[in-house]
This record gives C-alpha cells, sequence and structure tokens, in this order.
C-alpha cells in the first residue's frame, strides 16, 4: 500500500519565503493580523527571557474545536481570499520553524481548548490537546480570545526582544497606531486596538521634525464616498531605510512602501515619508496578504486606486519642490505616432485588460470588460463583457460620464475628517468601451536610468536618457519612442505574462502599421 507524504519543512519554509521580509518579522505581523481578524481589541505580547518563551494573547472571538483542528493543518488555509489582513494562522505555523513547541489556547463561547504542536521531522508536525489554564489565569481570561505560546530554546531569537516587537508592530501597522488614521479605522475596528509588549503599551516612535505636512483625502467621482486617506511630509534632516518613502497600507496593514510602487518619485527622496490607507485594496490581497493580487481584475482595481494616490501626491511633491522635471509635449510631427500607438493598444487590449485603466480613454462603442467599486457586491475580481448605453464609471459621478479624482487637502499636521465608510467591493460595471487615449510627453532626468514612465494616461519619455541622446543623433528618436512605450507598458502586466512577447508583439503591430 503506498503513502503519500509531503515535506512540511519544505513547505513551511515555502511559505516563509513568499514573504518580503525576514521570519521573525513575518511571525509578529501574522500574528498581529490573525488577531485582527478576530475582531480582537488588545493583543499583547509577553516575553519571559528566563523561560526563553514568546506569549501572544488577543480578545478575540477565539476558535471553535473544528477551527481549533483545522488550525494545525499546515497544507490548507481557512480564510477566504479578499477577507481579512492575515493568513490562516501562518505566524504560529512559521513559529514551528525556530522553536521547540507552539502550545496554543482559545476560548470560544462555551468551548475552551488548547493544544501542543511541534515539527518532529520533516514530515511530520504532530499536535495534541493539552489542558487549558485556568480560565482565570492570564492567558485566555474571558469566554473569548486566544493565546499562542512560542517556546524557544535559547534566548538567541529576536522574538524575544521587547524592542523588536515594538518597532515591528510600528512598522507594519502604522495607521492603526496612529489616532489621525483611527476615524479612517472606525468602521473595521470600532473598539479601537490597543498593543502591548510587556504590558507597556505601543505607540508611534517619535519622527524628526519635518518641514512641510500635507495631508489629503480620496474620492472617486465628485460625489462618490471618500475611498482613502494619506499624508506626505518633508523632512529637515534625512529619513532612515525604513521610513522614507511612501506607505500604502490596508485595514491598517502596511502592503507596500517605498517610491516603486507608486510610479513617481521626489526629487530628494530620503527626505519624504507619507503613507496612504485604502481599505477596498484589502479585496485584492494575495492569499499571504502580503502583496496584491496580479490577476486581470484585481490589477485593474490596483492601478484606479493608484492612480488616484498619483494624483493627490504629485502636485504635494510639486508644492515641496521635490518634482523637478520639466515637462513638454510633443511637436507636431510626433502626433501621426501616437495616432499609431493608440490604434496599437486598442487591437491588444482585448489579450492585456490590465492595461485599461492607466490609459486615458476616448469614446469608442465597443463591448468593454471593467471592474469598478460597488458597495452592495460581495467579491471583487469578477470581469465580464459591458454592452450597456453608460459609460464607465463610478456610481456617484454620473454627470460627466468620465472618472474624475476629488482630493481635499489639509496643511496641518493631521488628517482631514475622514468617515471612509463601509469597505468597498468590486463588480463588473457595464458600459461602453472608450478606445485607447494614451498621449506621449518627455522630461528630463539625466539622474535616472528610466526609459520613461506612465502617468494619467500619458507615457513620459526621459530625453536624458543615454540611449535616447545617442539615437537621435541618427534621427531614430520614433523608435526609441516606440520601444520605450512598450517597455513602461510591460511592466504592468499580469505576473503570469511574458514581457518578452508584449514588446515582440508591440514592435510587430508598429512595424505593420508603417
Amino acid at each position: 500500500m503506498g503513502e503519500t507524504r509531503v515535506n512540511l519543512h519544505h513547505l513551511l519554509e515555502d511559505i516563509r519565503d513568499s514573504y518580503p521580509f525576514p521570519q521573525e518579522e513575518v511571525i509578529v505581523t501574522e500574528l498581529v493580523a490573525n488577531s485582527l481578524d478576530s475582531h480582537a481589541s488588545d493583543i499583547r505580547f509577553i516575553i519571559d527571557s528566563e523561560k526563553y518563551i514568546l506569549t501572544v494573547i488577543d480578545n478575540g472571538k477565539g476558535m471553535n474545536k473544528k477551527e481549533l483542528d483545522g488550525y494545525h493543518n499546515i497544507a490548507s488555509t481557512t480564510k477566504t481570499r479578499g477577507m481579512g489582513i492575515g493568513f490562516a494562522g501562518v505566524g504560529a505555523k512559521l513559529s514551528l520553524l525556530i522553536a521547540k513547541e507552539v502550545v496554543t489556547e482559545t476560548a470560544n463561547g462555551n468551548f475552551r481548548g488548547a493544544t501542543r504542536w511541534k515539527l518532529e521531522n520533516d514530515e511530520k508536525a504532530p499536535w495534541k490537546y493539552i489542558t487549558p489554564a485556568p480560565a482565570d489565569s492570564k492567558l485566555v481570561n474571558s469566554r473569548h480570545g486566544a493565546a499562542v505560546s512560542i517556546f524557544f530554546k535559547s534566548n538567541h531569537s529576536e522574538l524575544l526582544n521587547p524592542e523588536f516587537i515594538k518597532k515591528t508592530i510600528q512598522k507594519h501597522f502604522y495607521t492603526i497606531l496612529d489616532a489621525a488614521f483611527q476615524i479612517a479605522l472606525r468602521f473595521i475596528y470600532k473598539n479601537g486596538i490597543n498593543f502591548y509588549v510587556n504590558e507597556e503599551k505601543i505607540n508611534l516612535s517619535e519622527m524628526m521634525q519635518f518641514e512641510k505636512s500635507n495631508a489629503f483625502k480620496i474620492h472617486f467621482g465628485k460625489k462618490g464616498k471618500p475611498v482613502g486617506v494619506g499624508f506626505v511630509r518633508k523632512y529637515k534632516d534625512p529619513l532612515n531605510e525604513e521610513k522614507r518613502g511612501i506607505a500604502i497600507s490596508t485595514c491598517g496593514k502596511v502592503i507596500k512602501h517605498g517610491w516603486d510602487w507608486l510610479g513617481i518619485s521626489a526629487r530628494n527622496p530620503d527626505y519624504i515619508s507619507g503613507v496612504v490607507e485604502m481599505p477596498g485594496l484589502s479585496l485584492i490581497l494575495t492569499t499571504n496578504k502580503a502583496d496584491f493580487l496580479k490577476d486581470t481584475a484585481s490589477l485593474q482595481k490596483y492601478y484606479r486606486y493608484r492612480k488616484a494616490v498619483q494624483e493627490v501626491i504629485e502636485p504635494i511633491l510639486k508644492e515641496f519642490g521635490e518634482i523637478n522635471e520639466s515637462r513638454e509635449k510633443p511637436t507636431k510631427e510626433l502626433r501621426p505616432l501616437e495616432k499609431e500607438i493608440r490604434g496599437i493598444l486598442d487591437n491588444m487590449l482585448n489579450d492585456f485588460p490590465e492595461l485599461d485603466p492607466l490609459l486615458g480613454r476616448r469614446k469608442k462603442f465597443e463591448a468593454a470588460i471593467g471592474v469598478l467599486d460597488d458597495t452592495s457586491a460581495s467579491e471583487s475580481g469578477a470581469a465580464v463583457d459591458e454592452n450597456s448605453e453608460k459609460t464607465i464609471i463610478n456610481p456617484g459621478d454620473k454627470d460627466k460620464g468620465e472618472e474624475n479624482t476629488k482630493t481635499e487637502e489639509n496643511s496641518g499636521n493631521g488628517l482631514p475628517n475622514l468617515d471612509i465608510g463601509e469597505q468597498i467591493n468590486g463588480l463588473p460595471q457595464e458600459g461602453k468601451r472608450k478606445s485607447p487615449g494614451l498621449m506621449i510627453g518627455f522630461y528630463d532626468n539625466k539622474d535616472s536610468n528610466e526609459l520613461g514612465k506612465i502617468e494619467e494616461g500619458t507615457v513620459w519619455i526621459n530625453n536624458e536618457h543615454p540611449a535616447f541622446k545617442r539615437i537621435a543623433k541618427s534621427g531614430g528618436e520614433k523608435y526609441h519612442i516606440v520601444v520605450s512605450t512598450a517597455f513602461v507598458l510591460s511592466g504592468y502586466l499580469q505576473e503570469q505574462k511574458s514581457l518578452q512577447a508584449f514588446i515582440n508583439r508591440f514592435l510587430s503591430n508598429w512595424g505593420k502599421e508603417a
């Protein structure tokens, strides 16, 4: 009789390696995220440095017996994609890689249970029920909650360092700790969230003095509900790597940080910091909740949100004197090339619909694919053909028949008084497709190696790039523009699609047009 074996050790390592930060950081982040998903309002980290034990206690809803049994299945997940910001007890599971054992205790109404779990070898992770701690103990001391205790072999782990726990929570859950964001998150965390390490409450670390600050909120459409809130600040002195750049957060959890995800950059990026909170993006998180999904419908939603953020932040950076690139539209001689590129894209969008939200649109009465935010929707990620008489717009912006992002800015240190409202889901919206309205422009940035970038439906070509300057001498600017456009757009394809195949097809179609 045959037997199927699973290398649990390798499976856990694969899960660990899917995160863009160190293992100990993943464990803390996931323990917190799962507590938040269980509706906890108090999350406590207790470190016993003498016995080498880290215990995390929350007052969430806890697990029933069926959930506790399933919690020990390393190869499965009980979370539905798009729900919550944690990943199926991964904090405890990854702890098996570095701990002697993990003890979990939980209370859910009339059920109280506790288990002991360890990774015995590569293929075995046995667990068993044990007697729970008394109800009046420091662990789960109510009818609801959970406690995870990680037993280490020595005190060498960062997880036994209170300062490491504190900094990790400050880094990954900034908007929960910042009182200014709590108004925006109150519909998710109605009772607020308190973090403690050894009974000391965690607060935000003090930042250096800043020169300028601008806070804002984001709407889709003039009359649409707010979907995001944030701030950008310019500091007098350079920031450390973890604090510089713009962070994008959803439901209080920071998903990305820096400049790459935003698609724009500052003249002095080391002096600029900011945070944007957009709860609607939680619906397109990957399974491990550490990135955003790359399928077509999710990318459409992501790029729509990102464009809204770009439209708010770029004017602020200009106000701060942090964008000094001179930009200009192409001469009349290049207008026919713009038209050719639009035609190429119009013929390719059916196969690459994820590019659609990046492009300016012109009226064209054909069926289209699109996913917009809809408060009555139950799931994000479905896309269907559209054929009604409406233009693709967000509900609440029907007056102009086009998407118009509205921002409200505040030059003070706090955020605007914002109530984002219910979390935004996505459903296909009916409408007519508009053909690509992509434009070409030029900017000067001799300090950058990028061929170009796309912002608000315009591909900006870097005419200070060495390749552009060299080819301009031979009169080959048009070919460089087409190649640069193909390269810029290829960076926004679905993950499984070939960048090389896209560029080859783009250039081939352009050759046929010529």
